[in-house]
């Protein structure tokens, strides 16, 4: 029988908590009227935790799950913006393909969203830009 070490039982309680803040951004950005089109998406680059659309943008959303919502607004990093902006260029590249109408136009937005304890998500629209 395998144990669990504290290493392992404190990133599955991580993994949980990512996932269950993830869930709840969904659900508002929903109620926002916001189309969800892809959560988790991973590359070899980075993971975007959401992607969804509206009025004819697409908006890649980074949700942070933190105790305060101060921290979780300064928790994206330089380095994991640029792993979400190539994330995202290889799904722009992939969605073209399969999803998206080519002869479309639509803007391209990064998100935060905080989930904080006892308190309203906060949704921070157009938090970062890529030097595209």
């Amino acid at each position: 029988m395998k144990s669990i070490t504290p290493s392992t039982h404190k990133r599955q309680k991580a993994e949980k908590k990512g996932r269950t803040a993830e869930f709840i951004a969904a659900q508002m950005l929903r109620l926002k009227g916001y189309k969800i089109l892809t959560q988790r998406f991973k590359t070899k680059a980075g993971e975007i935790d959401i992607i969804a659309k509206k009025s004819g943008t697409i908006v890649f959303v980074e949700v942070k799950s933190r105790k305060t919502l101060e921290d979780g607004l300064f928790s994206v990093t330089a380095r994991q913006q640029e792993r979400i902006y190539t994330a995202a260029e290889l799904w722009l590249a992939q969605a073209e393909r399969e999803n998206l109408d080519p002869s479309q136009e639509f803007a391209v937005r990064f998100d935060v969203i905080v989930v904080a304890p006892n308190q309203l998500p906060d949704h921070i629209m157009d938090a970062f830009r890529p030097g595209w």
